[in-house]
């Protein structure tokens, strides 16, 4: 009997020392809660979209970035020629557009009209057919080339009744040859004037309306100015010459790769000479303006921590400093939960993780390190 009274004390007792050993260091006693926990920093892997040949490392690791700086640069020159051509084809597409809203230019305007003025004098000209003068002149050169084929058949048939007595053989085809070319002469004549007096041609009229109308057509078209749906045709051309070279020009500024923010060098994992693919880290650094330590409140104890909620921090290795910190974020899920948390000394066992933020200019926290938050109880 005395075995089992022995039994449930020491049971008692090692209850009692195990609740003691898992409150003890949250230190849940006094007008401050002890809270231990771990430095953690946030990790950001840089690398490039493009690619290409490492040329420049420009620092080391360890080293702690500004922001902005410049942390390795990579040699990619197509990148080089494609901004030229993209360039290139920028400038052509704006002057296509300047083109467009300046429409034509003066002489353009005026060739135009001359072109208009030209093929309405030619019309008026067909219309109005032949002059009275040119009439005439054809009569009398066809009266002419009549005489003079009148004379030279005279010539010729007085040739003919000479017979060889009289005149040679070489009179007779001299004779011969004049009526021949007087009497073509004369059909030519009676034919240029039966043209002029047929008039123009119906054909010829209707290719001079024609070209009239295709005149005052182009003219037109040149006083209207550039269309409308031209005009936005040529602004949408310039839109994406513009925007591939913004492209190409994204991609450029690729090659270089900088600190987002102040950050810590941690890992840099290429030398000059080295070829990457895009969309490789290349290098691994810690945001030096995002540090926090984790800690852990028991759920009896979390009702008095509070979001925003003023805080001190230590750590090992600067035992006499005291931080300030601010607490950033409560766990909604709890930690190291029991399976049965239904009576109190169970539930003391739930935790909660919390983020403490710390600033930290100078540089002394560091990833990994123990810390240990002090929190003011609030009633």
């Amino acid at each position: 009997m005395r075995w089992k009274l022995l039994l449930a004390a020491s049971a008692v007792v090692a209850a009692g020392a195990g609740a003691l050993a898992f409150a003890w260091p949250f230190g849940g006693g006094g007008a401050a809660l002890r809270l231990p926990g771990t430095v953690e920093t946030q990790e950001v892997r840089l690398g490039s979209r493009a690619g290409g040949r490492v040329t420049d490392v420009l620092v080391r690791e360890g080293d702690l970035a500004r922001a902005g700086e410049v942390l390795l640069r990579l040699d990619a020159p197509e990148l080089e020629a494609q901004r030229q051509q993209a360039e290139g084809h920028l400038r052509a597409a704006g002057a296509e557009l300047d083109k467009a809203r300046s429409g034509p230019r003066p002489q353009e305007t005026a060739a135009a009209r001359e072109a208009v003025a030209a093929a309405e004098a030619r019309w008026r000209r067909l219309q109005k057919g032949p002059r009275d003068e040119e009439v005439r002149q054809a009569e009398a050169d066809l009266d002419a080339a009549e005489a003079e084929l009148k004379l030279a058949r005279q010539k010729y048939e007085r040739t003919s009744r000479l017979g060889t007595v009289a005149a040679t053989q070489e009179d007779f085809d001299a004779a011969s040859a004049a009526l021949n070319r007087l009497a073509a002469q004369t059909r030519s004549a009676r034919a240029r004037l039966d043209l002029l007096r047929a008039g123009t041609r119906p054909e010829e009229l209707d290719e001079a309306q024609a070209d009239l109308k295709r005149a005052r057509a182009q003219l037109d078209l040149l006083l209207a100015g550039t269309r409308s749906e031209d005009l936005a045709a040529a602004e949408a051309r310039v839109a994406e010459a513009r925007g591939k070279l913004k492209e190409v020009e994204d991609r450029l500024e690729e090659t270089v790769v900088r600190a987002p923010e102040s950050a810590v060098v941690e890992v840099l994992a290429v030398r000059p000479g080295d070829l990457v693919a895009p969309n490789q880290p290349l290098v691994r650094v810690l945001r030096a303006d995002d540090l926090w330590v984790r800690v852990y409140v028991p759920e009896t104890q979390l009702s008095r921590v509070r979001l925003g909620q003023q805080v001190e921090v230590r750590v090992d290795g600067y035992p006499g400093r005291r931080f300030d910190g601010t607490v950033m974020q409560i766990a909604g899920v709890s930690e190291f939960t029991p399976r049965n948390v239904q009576s109190p000394d169970e539930r003391r066992h739930q935790v909660f993780g919390v983020k403490v933020r710390v600033a930290d200019p100078q540089g002394i926290f560091k990833s990994g390190m123990a810390a240990e938050v002090t929190v003011p109880l609030a009633e």
